[in-house]
């Protein structure tokens, strides 16, 4: 039953958008940075870093769902959700501890090293992050405070990028005096035990305000084959990974293209940044400018997503990021003001991040309306999923690029390379953007007024019991 007894304040918006700020201490750290570490530091090809990523992935898709089931029959006095995220933050901060450490074993243990840390960190981020994404839905039932939460979500996300594009390699270079193993593996430290506290506290305040029975859920079995049946839903999965294959694919070899245009135009930045490298500057310049504007919108995206509802906001935002990167393609990268320019464009797309969360939230609404049954562990599982998956093959297939332009690492960089880097990094991404908005035209819970029945009969219904 509903245990709403006032609105959700300041306290649940603030602490639950720092939830998603602590995973990018993780996630976005290896995103972001994973692949570089993996090529030019840990000293795996191209190659085989894809490769390892589609085999984690493929495991996932094992993991995640079996994770939802999960918490779906969790039922403790705390929560279902809570209680993973209080166990699974601690394991998280390990692994990506661990993925980032260099060990003095020989090539094929290193290899095996790789392996069972990297899979161990995606499977220590099912367990913290798969329950966080599912929080909203049994926060509040009230549409404007889920697209709040959402938002904070979002601008906990954009906030996260912006200071970990802004630290981390200035802090690999002063904790490693040279050496970037030592100072990867220190500025994982570091982020670890900036994220930890934070989760903790997410699942101290995020209280579940909103309970599903056991008798209400059914059996694993149906509950997948329910996932699957939920047109709405899958359109709504669909949707976030191809938009994460997009963006995550291209935030994870984004460092190899702006670390090769940079020295094109090295006076310009000799003068804007006095200090430090130049190839470090220029990344991470250039990293956090798109994050920066997302992170500027992100508070009017609840005021959007309500005058032009979700899924036209989504395939908006669809529009600019896959334009932007089209134009960022075929115009002068290597120039300061057109690439910040086509960035800050880029960056408007973020202005539908939180549809996704919300409109799969209304597709287990609708489904719980309509079926009696309530998936929501299951269903964010499967979101939880796209986003590693989305990752993971945007990664892959961008990786797999720079192996066939002949790529080995950034001290041998020859201009065949870098056009292998820009389609990479903008003209792949671009294309999942645009399919990507193919599930959205299918997806049919944005009438006006619908939802508003749908959680109307759903109350009702929970007041009974």
């Amino acid at each position: 039953m509903e245990k709403t007894l006032k609105p959700l304040g300041f306290k649940e918006y603030f602490v639950y958008g720092m939830g998603n700020f602590a995973s990018q201490m993780s996630w976005t750290m290896v995103s972001t940075y994973l692949s570089i570490f993996y090529t030019d530091v840990f000293g795996l090809a191209p190659g085989i870093v894809a490769i390892l990523m589609l085999i984690a992935r493929i495991w996932d898709g094992v993991n995640d769902p079996m994770m939802g089931t999960i918490m779906e029959r969790t039922h403790t006095r705390f929560g279902r959700f809570r209680p993973y995220i209080f166990l699974g933050a601690p394991v998280l901060v390990l692994f990506t501890i661990l993925t980032f450490t260099v060990p003095g074993f020989g090539s094929g243990a290193k290899l095996a090293y790789a392996y069972i840390t990297y899979i161990g960190l995606g499977m220590a981020y099912t367990v913290t992050n798969v329950p966080y994404l599912a929080l909203p839905a049994v926060m509040s039932s009230e549409p404007h405070e889920v697209n709040r939460l959402m938002s904070a979500q979002m601008m906990g996300m954009t906030i996260g990028q912006i200071v970990l594009n802004a630290t981390v390699l200035p802090l690999i270079t002063m904790f490693g005096h040279g050496d970037q193993a030592a100072g990867y593996h220190t500025t994982a430290i570091v982020l670890a035990l900036v994220a930890l506290p934070m989760f903790w506290a997410v699942a101290f305040f995020c209280k579940e305000r909103i309970t599903v029975k056991k008798e209400d859920q059914g059996s694993i079995l149906e509950g997948l084959k329910l996932v699957f049946s939920n047109k709405n839903l899958v359109c709504a999965i669909f949707y976030a990974i191809f938009n994460m294959t997009g963006m995550l694919g291209r935030i994870a070899v984004a460092v190899y293209f702006y670390l090769g245009i940079g020295p094109k135009n090295p006076k310009v930045f000799a003068d804007i940044f006095a200090i430090g490298s130049f190839h470090f500057n220029y990344v991470t310049m250039f990293m956090m400018m798109q994050m920066i504007v997302g992170t500027i919108i992100m508070p009017f995206a609840p005021a959007f997503i309500e005058k032009f509802g979700k899924r036209t906001t989504a395939i908006i935002s669809m529009v600019i990021q896959g334009t932007a990167l089209i134009i960022l393609f075929f115009g002068p990268s290597e120039n300061l003001l057109f690439t910040t320019i086509v960035l800050i464009y880029y960056g408007l797309g973020y202005i539908a991040g939180p549809c996704g969360g919300i409109m799969m939230i209304d597709a287990i609404d609708d489904f719980e309306d309509k079926h009696g049954i309530r998936n929501d562990g299951m269903a964010f599982s499967f979101q939880g999923l796209g986003t590693k998956v989305g990752s993971a093959i945007g990664n892959a297939i961008c990786l797999g690029i720079l192996g066939l332009y002949g790529y080995t690492d950034m001290d041998h960089v020859t201009d065949h390379i870098l056009s292998g880097i820009n389609v990479a990094v903008n003209i792949v991404p671009a294309l999942f953007f645009f399919i990507g908005i193919i599930p959205l035209l299918i997806y049919s819970l944005d009438k006006p007024g619908y939802m508003d029945g749908v959680r109307a009969r759903l109350a009702a219904k929970r007041a009974k019991k």
